[in-house]
């Protein structure tokens, strides 16, 4: 993408974004907010679940090893 196009691109944003501070008026913070805080709270659930996924996993794969390393160990 030419510089030229980027610029242009920049220039649509910002006049749809003032338009819409225009519009919004006094409720423009709390819409802001609530859009960063909504895409946090996603964010936060996401890591959630794959911290869970990786937790699971090492606890699987921890316990088989150590099950191995102890029947190695044994003897038998």
């Amino acid at each position: 993408m030419s510089v030229l196009a980027r610029f242009i691109v920049a220039g649509v944003l910002a006049v749809i974004v003032i338009l819409l501070a225009i519009v919004l008026g006094d409720y423009g913070p709390w819409y802001f907010s609530w859009l960063l805080g909504t895409g946090f709270m996603i964010l936060v659930a996401a890591l959630g679940g794959v911290l869970f996924e990786a937790q699971e996993e090492a606890a699987e794969s921890g316990a088989s090893g150590k099950a191995k390393v102890a029947k190695e160990t044994s003897g038998y």
